[in-house]
């Protein structure tokens, strides 16, 4: 889950989430190279097992079209800056009060537009691989009223399902994919918000005890109301902790908690709560996948070789088809 992410919240470093084996690639050669230019750190982040492990087909960028992303004048200088005994200089030393604040502030000008660099190295990777890049992105109805917004491998699960819902049930829903988590950009989150949305359930895949909302839940809940959007009613989830699994019934479950008169607005889902009932009633079984669409599932039973045999399996399959 996202717990060890968020807990690194205060550090000053920029956050960035992939949700796909794909975007992933992409958002680590963004990571560096905004790293690089503007000197400060990235936590380039994606969901352990769900996609960190997941074997799939993407399209590779080679190391000779990396080497045109980079800015070798921004490499120069941060080897530059490195601690050399030929060049001594002072570092790293303790700050009072008389200073410390002052030196907090002058941080600002680093994060100052930095959203616009993350955007700006996005699309020149775009431009020459033709890989979509996109900070925060909509899928689903284009008119939708009820919207997800969430960050992570979940959003393909909420966007396939938006999709199948909206194409096959005629349900104005969507889902917004939060990639940049820090900086926040409010005006890149609002251009991509259907301006048709009357309600927004925000999905934390973390728990925070005794706060009023998990921290995607009060960074929309606060940009919402920071921007005179007080019409648009914000519920809150929580699901997929301890990579507990997140299905399209679970989602379907979201809107239809959305479309309540009186929405649920804190909950769970995947789970049967049975001690604080805070969880969602979660239907059966709902197939979002193209119709003629082939499944297959491996069993490795472990220690006796046959884990990997099915990997192998998979990627002949995968190669081969």
């Amino acid at each position: 889950d996202h717990s060890d992410v968020m807990a690194c919240r205060s550090t000053g470093w920029a956050q960035l989430a992939s949700e796909s084996v794909e975007m992933a690639q992409v958002n680590a050669i963004v990571a560096h190279l905004v790293s690089m230019e503007r000197r400060v750190p990235v936590q380039h982040f994606f969901d352990g097992f769900r996609t960190s492990h997941e074997v799939n087909k993407v399209k590779l960028i080679d190391y000779n079209t990396m080497k045109t992303f980079i800015n070798w004048e921004a490499v120069k200088e941060h080897h530059d800056l490195a601690m050399n005994p030929r060049h001594p200089h002072v570092q790293g030393t303790s700050q009072g009060p008389d200073i410390f604040f002052q030196c907090v502030e002058a941080g600002n000008s680093f994060y100052d537009g930095l959203a616009d660099l993350f955007e700006e190295k996005g699309k020149m990777i775009q431009e020459k691989t033709g890989l979509h890049f996109a900070l925060y992105a909509y899928e689903g109805h284009p008119e939708a009223k009820h919207v997800i917004v969430v960050m992570g491998s979940a959003a393909v699960t909420c966007g396939e399902t938006a999709s199948f819902l909206s194409k096959h049930k005629g349900q104005r829903v969507g889902v917004l994919k939060v990639r940049l988590f820090r900086p926040w950009d409010s005006s890149r989150f609002l251009a991509a918000l259907p301006t048709t949305t009357e309600r927004i359930c925000v999905l934390d895949r973390t728990k925070e005890q005794g706060s009023q909302g998990e921290p995607l839940l009060l960074e929309v809940s606060s940009m919402l109301h920071a921007s005179a959007h007080s019409e648009i009613v914000v519920v809150g989830g929580r699901y997929g902790l301890g990579s507990k699994e997140f299905t399209p019934n679970m989602v379907l479950s979201i809107y239809e908690n959305l479309a309540q008169e009186s929405p649920k607005p804190r909950f769970t889902v995947g789970i049967n709560d049975d001690v604080t009932f805070l969880s969602l009633p979660v239907g059966p079984w709902l197939n979002v996948l193209p119709e003629g669409t082939t499944e297959c599932m491996f069993y490795g039973l472990g220690s006796d070789g046959t884990v990997g045999a099915n990997k192998s399996a998979v990627k002949m399959i995968a190669m081969g088809t």
